[in-house]
């Protein structure tokens, strides 16, 4: 059985082959920091007793980042060359300082200058850009710009049974952190907020407060973790979460496998706890512990030099020693997945159209797809009637004057506010005699169907038509024949 076992698994490592690192997508949060806010009761909440002020990498923080760029060096340097080109590596933060630093310090001890980059002997260190964009337009990295359709499947989730009912197991742990701290505490995100400064302090080795010692860390640490499987919890909210970061990886991917001139060789993202998260828990690799500082998501395409199929690995580092990441085990594939098979089981990631899936249907389009039917059928009825100057205030006269006129008048409203919309042709109007055209407004009833009284109040598009119909004196053309259709919005 052993021996068996040991054939079947030489058999595995051989079927693979030797393989090369082709590509290499680093996400990565930021290092050390202080607590960006303090509880109303918190005793270290004086900014003045910490070295930096609320929010911002510390030198702790500086010197974890820069040793990760070392390390990142020596692993990758058969794929990004000793002086940096901003053809084959690209890096990108959110728009915060602790992430623009942390990028920094990364990229210092990933490429410290050599030869002509040297520009100051006394400074080991010189410039690599780093791109980003304001947070509030930010769908890739920072996950934050505004989504219509995310924000109704986030509702509906946190309105759902199985979250309330998960939620309700801590009501009196949010109730006593609520009256110890003076700060409201209704939801997951709210506990790890107040774990997360608890953290930093015991980090610092800080006295904690004696009503903390009752929860921290224990009865904190699960449902704060927790938290960050949220933001992805449906197949629609993972899409429109993290489906960006993921579709643009992979096509760095596909632009390195076909050779593009432009294809990269290393993306690097700066960003925080919820980043790395996010994407875990869309690809299904969250195991439940909370993202430590400079924890890093590596995605790397490989080549196997003897059959040449390309290979996806993902591995994870969750702390803040310089070690060897963890492979993960990608559902449904194992460690090394083939590409196709990758893109095959994150479909519903990678094929994100952001822009257009965040789309919420407005009642303004309702409304203007009614205005457009509205035209058209005016359209119509004018080339019927073939009269050019239908509209024109002469021929009007000239009917009023000569013919005999019977007048209709037809009134439609659109109200999308209304559960129905109201009839307007059942209106009191007044008794028109055949040489007679009214001009006094019809008034309009109640809506039988909902008991709604269409006021000017209300959000209503109506649209009235006057319609003159002449009797001609000819025998041959005793009919009614359309002359003038008069069409106004109210």
């Amino acid at each position: 059985m052993y021996l068996s076992l040991g054939v079947f698994l030489c058999l595995l490592c051989q079927s693979f082959g030797e393989v090369s690192i082709k590509y290499a997508a680093i996400i990565y949060r930021h290092g050390d920091r202080t607590p960006i806010d303090p509880y109303p009761t918190d005793p270290w909440r004086n900014e003045s007793l910490w070295p930096v002020r609320f929010g911002q990498l510390t030198n702790i923080g500086k010197r974890q980042h820069y040793a990760l760029g070392q390390w990142f060096r020596k692993r990758y340097s058969n794929i990004i060359t000793d002086k940096y080109d901003s053809k084959k590596v690209y890096v990108r933060s959110t728009n915060v300082d602790r992430t623009l630093m942390s990028a920094e310090v990364n990229l210092a001890g990933m490429y410290p200058p050599t030869g002509k980059e040297v520009w100051n002997d006394h400074l080991n260190w010189q410039p690599i850009p780093i791109h980003t964009r304001p947070e509030h337009d930010d769908e890739v990295l920072a996950m934050k710009r505004k989504c219509a359709q995310y924000d109704i499947a986030k509702n509906n989730f946190i309105n759902s049974r199985a979250y309330e009912d998960h939620l309700s197991k801590y009501e009196g742990l949010m109730d006593y952190l609520t009256q110890h701290t003076l700060r409201k505490i209704k939801d997951f995100e709210d506990i790890n907020d107040i774990y997360n400064i608890l953290f930093i302090e015991d980090l610092y080795n800080l006295t904690l407060p004696k009503w903390t010692h009752s929860v921290f860390p224990d009865k904190l640490k699960e449902p704060a973790c927790y938290s960050f499987s949220i933001a992805t919890a449906t197949p629609l909210m993972a899409r429109l979460l993290a489906g960006p970061l993921l579709k643009t990886i992979v096509n760095n991917m596909l632009n390195k496998m076909s050779e593009q001139p432009d294809a990269l060789t290393m993306s690097i993202y700066s960003g925080h706890d919820f980043t790395i998260a996010n994407i875990l828990s869309a690809l299904g690799l969250f195991d439940g512990n909370c993202p430590s500082y400079t924890s890093t998501i590596i995605l790397e395409l490989l080549n196997d030099n003897s059959t040449h199929d390309y290979y996806v690995r993902i591995s994870y580092r969750n702390t803040t020693d310089i070690v060897e990441p963890l492979i993960l085990n990608i559902p449904n594939c194992g460690e090394m997945c083939p590409i196709q098979r990758f893109i095959q089981i994150y479909d519903n990631l990678i094929s994100v159209d952001w822009e257009s899936d965040c789309l919420v249907q407005n009642n303004n389009n309702l409304i203007i797809y009614f205005f457009i039917t509205i035209h058209i059928f005016i359209f119509i009825l004018y080339l019927q009637d073939n009269y050019s100057d239908v509209f024109k205030q002469e021929k009007r006269n000239e009917l009023l004057r000569n013919r005999r006129i019977a007048t209709d008048e037809t009134k439609t409203c659109l109200c999308p506010d209304l559960e129905h919309n109201v009839d307007a042709n059942n209106v009191e109007k007044p008794q028109l005699s055949e040489n007679t055209v009214s001009t006094s407004p019809p008034r309009v009833p109640s809506n039988p169907r909902n008991g709604t009284q269409l006021t000017q109040q209300q959000n209503c598009l109506c649209v009235k038509f006057l319609v003159f119909r002449s009797k001609l004196a000819d025998p041959a053309h005793d009919h009614n024949r359309l002359n003038i259709v008069q069409f106004t919005t109210e």
